[in-house]
């Protein structure tokens, strides 16, 4: 495939590998389970990663979101964004990983999953696309068929069954979806670090968050306080929110997997 016939190619940009840690850690044969309050340590270990070089952090989440605004704006496209995701999660991961490592980052690493493990990254996406999908369209399936029932049993139907078919579609779409993310959570940096095939590591990403849903959990409900306290200044807060929790990806991902010798 060439570049001018690759879709997902970047800019060229000349990345230096980045150390990775099954350099010196290896992978865990099993995710462990941690403690409730891993989930606010990944937050505030994201934060250090986050305080070494801000104003990168900040460009290339603003990056990434044009990038995904943009294709969500064009018909057909917006699916594309799926299949980016964990390219772009990937060079986030790496970009984490070289702070850790080297205490540096480099704009050019959010771009690094396009040049190294293309591939499998790019099959994850088209994974999680068919995932997605194939979770909306059984909420839709199942919220319409409660919907009906809703109908049927009230004596005067009208908004209020409507109302009712719409939270539960809400709902059940949520939980449709959570399982989903639960499968590309930790994909990315499996990958790019242990070169794990997209199943397995979609595979291990999965039990490595069942293992721990009580501090995903409380990651959750912290990182929802955070949201909601970053929007109050006309959404200017995102710009360090976002980051912080993205970088917490990579910080549960090493708190779960990787044997760090003690």
């Amino acid at each position: 495939m060439t570049q001018d016939s690759n879709p997902f190619q970047p800019p060229d940009a000349d990345i230096e590998p980045v150390r990775s840690p099954s350099d010196q850690e290896g992978l865990l044969a099993e995710p462990r389970a941690v403690p409730a309050g891993q989930g606010l340590e990944w937050i505030r270990e994201a934060w250090e990663l986050f305080k070494v070089r801000p104003l990168v952090w900040i460009l290339m989440v603003i990056v990434a979101g044009a990038i995904f605004t943009g294709l969500s704006l064009i018909p057909l496209l917006g699916l594309l964004a799926s299949v980016m995701l964990p390219l772009l999660v990937g060079g986030w991961m790496i970009g984490c990983e070289r702070v850790r490592s080297e205490g540096e980052l480099k704009f050019e690493d959010l771009f690094a999953g396009f040049n190294r493990h293309l591939q499998p990254l790019a099959i994850t996406g088209l994974i999680y696309l068919a995932a997605t999908v194939s979770a909306a369209i059984v909420a839709i399936v199942i919220g319409g068929i409660f919907g009906a029932l809703f109908a049927a049993a009230l004596v005067n139907t009208g908004d209020m069954s409507i109302f009712m078919a719409m939270m539960l579609g809400v709902l059940i779409g949520t939980a449709m979806l959570i399982p989903v993310v639960m499968l590309i959570w930790f994909a990315p940096a499996l990958i790019v670090f242990h070169d794990l095939p997209p199943i397995e590591a979609m595979k291990l990403s999965f039990i490595g968050c069942l293992r721990n849903i009580v501090p995903f959990l409380v990651y959750g409900l912290v990182a929802m306080v955070l949201v909601f306290v970053g929007a109050i200044p006309l959404l200017l807060g995102w710009l360090l929110v976002y980051p912080v929790l993205f970088c917490a990806a990579y910080t549960g991902y090493r708190d779960i997997f990787v044997d760090q010798g003690g």
